[in-house]
């Protein structure tokens, strides 16, 4: 007896992929970027700064003070730290030591993911990035 075996197909409306449907009502990280440098001016440290925008259905200013930047070597978590955010411009930026267990010599091995909520505590996506070393801004 041969059986043979078909992928299922897809229904209507769906587009094939496995990923759970988005809240239509939740603010949308359009960009992300974690980046450390070498701080040479006075005391010489080592600088990191996240950065990302976003957008919200019912207006960028109700997306709340504070999101969240989660740091990750692999699977284990690094610590996480809050995003000051205005108006979809989220940031935060701390020294090499501080905040998050992170060290610029190794950037290549974490990865830095972003959330923010809005007013009425709808969630965005989480945003994962990898970081890069640069020189000062």
């Amino acid at each position: 007896m041969l059986l043979l075996a078909c992928p299922p197909a897809d229904l209507p409306g769906d587009s094939g992929d496995s990923t759970a449907p988005t809240d239509p009502e939740a603010p949308v990280i359009q960009s992300a970027e974690v980046v450390c440098y070498l701080h040479e001016t006075g005391d010489r440290y080592y600088q990191w700064s996240a950065l990302a925008t976003a957008t919200d259905p019912q207006g960028n200013s109700t997306i709340a003070t504070f999101g969240t930047l989660a740091a990750t070597a692999g699977t284990v978590s690094l610590g996480e730290t809050p995003l000051a955010c205005g108006d979809g411009n989220c940031q935060t930026s701390w020294r090499e030591g501080q905040e998050l267990d992170v060290e610029c010599v190794n950037v290549d091995t974490y990865s830095f993911t972003f959330s923010v909520v809005d007013a009425d505590g709808h969630a965005s996506a989480p945003v994962e990035v990898a970081a890069s070393q640069t020189t000062e801004p």
